[in-house]
């Protein structure tokens, strides 16, 4: 999975996710610093906070370029179009990424269930 707070930004209003506006207003979205990645899900202790903090990175990148959509059309010129394609594309990246994951922790499961 990419960091997405390291990308470069072609407009230095357009801050990471943590420092922008965007953040979202999960539980756990601020709590993560700046840890992206393995780092932020291993160091969670539980399986049930790992898939929250997952699904809050989720839900933060969703929001975040739900709010660089809306921004560039109030303000044409305040966003970058590059800015707003960039986190379109991580957005969909890690929700395409967080289905086939639970659909494979599903039939996972069913498979479990079955095998009984």
């Amino acid at each position: 999975m990419t960091d997405m707070i390291s990308m470069v930004r072609t407009n230095p209003k357009h801050m990471g996710p943590l420092d922008s506006p965007y953040a979202g207003t999960g539980n756990n979205i601020l709590a993560l610093g700046k840890k992206i990645g393995t780092d932020g899900i291993t160091g969670a202790g539980t399986f049930e906070q790992a898939m929250l903090q997952a699904l809050d990175k989720v839900s933060g990148a969703q929001q975040r370029a739900t709010g660089l959509e809306r921004e560039a059309i109030i303000n044409p010129n305040s966003v970058d179009v590059h800015d707003v394609t960039i986190a379109q594309a991580e957005a969909s990246m890690s929700l395409g990424i967080t289905r086939i994951i639970l659909s494979r922790l599903v039939q996972g499961w069913r498979d479990l269930i079955n095998t009984r």
